[in-house]
C-alpha cells in the first residue's frame, strides 16, 4: 500500500528509508537512525488521515494494510544485521573544514588552522570521488568591493591547495561571500579573525 511520508528532520538527525532497498517507489517502512554524534530528530509519517510522529533512534513506522501505522523500537544491532549492506553502501555524510586566515591575507593561514589542514588532508584521503564547495568570508574591515575580491582570492588560494592534493578542478565550485556572513558580529569596519575564513564542505 502506497504511503505518504514526511520527513520533518532537527539538524544532524538522518531519516532512512530501509524498507526500499529492493527499489519500490514509495516506502511503507522507515526508521529514524541517529546521527554519528549520537543526536536524533524528528519523522513525522503520513497514511491517509492518520499521523504518526518519531523521534526516537532507530524507531520505525510501518503502514499496515488496513492504512494503520504501527511504530516500534528496535536497536543498532538489529538495524545493522537486517540492513547493514545498505548502509554500507551510502556515501560519507558531508564534513565541513573551516580554514582561517591573517589579517588582509588571501594566502596566509592563521595559526589554529594547521590542525584543519591535516584533518582535511586525512579526510579527503579516505572519500570516494568527493565533490568540494569552498567558500570564502572575510571580516567587516574592509569595504564591500574590497572584502568580495579578498574572499574570492581566499577561495581560490584552498582550491589550489585541493588541486594539488589530488582533486580534480571541475569537482570543486568555489564563490567569495566578503563580509556578507559573519559568523561573528562585529560592527562594520571592526576586524575579527573567526571572520577572516574559508568553510569547506565535502559531500
Amino acid at each position: 500500500m502506497a504511503a505518504a511520508r514526511t520527513c520533518r528532520l532537527k539538524w544532524g538527525a538522518v531519516c532512512a528509508a530501509l524498507a526500499c532497498a529492493a527499489g519500490c517507489s514509495t516506502p511503507d517502512k522507515v526508521t529514524l537512525l541517529p546521527d554519528a554524534d549520537g543526536t536524533v530528530g524528528s519523522l513525522v509519517v503520513r497514511s491517509g488521515n492518520k499521523t504518526q510522529v518519531i523521534d526516537k533512534p532507530y524507531a520505525t513506522a510501518q503502514i499496515k494494510s488496513g492504512g494503520d501505522i504501527e511504530q516500534t523500537v528496535s536497536s543498532q544491532a538489529n538495524v545493522d544485521a537486517q540492513y547493514g549492506t545498505l548502509l554500507a553502501a551510502q556515501p560519507p555524510r558531508p564534513r565541513t573544514f573551516t580554514i582561517n586566515f591573517l589579517f588582509d591575507s588571501a594566502t596566509e593561514l592563521a595559526p589554529q588552522s594547521t590542525a584543519t589542514v591535516q584533518q582535511l588532508k586525512a579526510a579527503l584521503a579516505s572519500w570516494p570521488a568527493p565533490h568540494l564547495t569552498v567558500v570564502g568570508h572575510t571580516d567587516l574591515a574592509g569595504s564591500q568591493e574590497y572584502d568580495d575580491k579578498l574572499s574570492m582570492q581566499r577561495a581560490q588560494t584552498v582550491k589550489a591547495f585541493l588541486v594539488k592534493a589530488g582533486i580534480p578542478a571541475k569537482e570543486i565550485e568555489t564563490a567569495g561571500r566578503g563580509k556578507r556572513e559573519p559568523l561573528v558580529h562585529t560592527a562594520d569596519g571592526v576586524p575579527n579573525q573567526m571572520n577572516r575564513r574559508v568553510v569547506i564542505t565535502i559531500q
